[in-house]
This record gives structure tokens, C-alpha cells and sequence, in this order.
């Protein structure tokens, strides 16, 4: 039988694939400066300017999920660029 559902062990990898397509290419030096270093704020950010078909990529159930994997991703990215 073939079904049509996304795995548990499918939905991050799926999710870390579209975080990774909205943060390419984005200098977050220059995101982070433009809303004060709040992650939220960027995160809203990259998801107002992500292309529309990206974002009919994105499931209704994914959403939450996915704001919140991009948040954590922008944390650790900008980490990184303050201990270099």
C-alpha cells in the first residue's frame, strides 16, 4: 500500500531542507542589525520575503515547525559569527 503521509523521521529533514532555502544566500550580520538582533523579528523577516513558491511548499502543519527551526538555526548561525 502506498501512502502519501510523511514520516516522523522524514518531517526534519524535510524541515531543515526549507530552512536551509530560506537562510541561502542571507547576510544575517546585516538582518540582524536591520531588527536589533531579535531572532524573532528576523525570523518574521525571512518569512514575509520568502518566494511564493517556497512558501506553497510549505504545509499549514509544517508552520509552527518550521518558524521555530528557523529561529533556532538563526541563533546558532549568528553565534558562530560572534565567536569568529
Amino acid at each position: 500500500m502506498i501512502s502519501n503521509n510523511v514520516t516522523g523521521s522524514e518531517k526534519p529533514v524535510r524541515i531543515n531542507r526549507l530552512v536551509s532555502v530560506i537562510l541561502n544566500g542571507v547576510p544575517l550580520n546585516r538582518l540582524a542589525a536591520q531588527n536589533g538582533n531579535d531572532v524573532y523579528g528576523m525570523a518574521n523577516a525571512l518569512m514575509a520575503g520568502t518566494s511564493d513558491t517556497v512558501k506553497r511548499n510549505i504545509l499549514s502543519h509544517e508552520r509552527p515547525m518550521l518558524e521555530h527551526s528557523l529561529r533556532k538555526e538563526i541563533r546558532r548561525r549568528t553565534n558562530i559569527n560572534h565567536t569568529l
